[in-house]
């Protein structure tokens, strides 16, 4: 899970690219164990989220935290 605040969609493309990143690496390591999740907050490119979503990114907002919760809840 990353959690990722950004103002402005500049600062957003490199939010994004640390969370792909991260989540290609924990795949690699861990394999299908993984699921890999961000919290956005902010200002985010459309172009981003669709970018995270095809890495496999479960994406959540901070505004809707019930959606998160849900999630979490059903891997427990």
């Amino acid at each position: 899970m990353e959690c990722k605040v950004t103002n402005d969609e500049t600062n957003s493309v490199k939010r994004v690219n640390d969370v792909i990143k991260k989540a290609v690496a924990w795949k690699n390591h861990w394999g299908s164990f993984v699921e890999t999740a961000a919290l956005l907050q902010g200002v985010i490119k459309p172009s981003d989220v669709y970018r995270l979503l095809d890495a496999g990114v479960h994406v959540f907002w901070s505004h809707d935290l019930s959606t998160f919760e849900s999630w979490i809840n059903a891997r427990v």
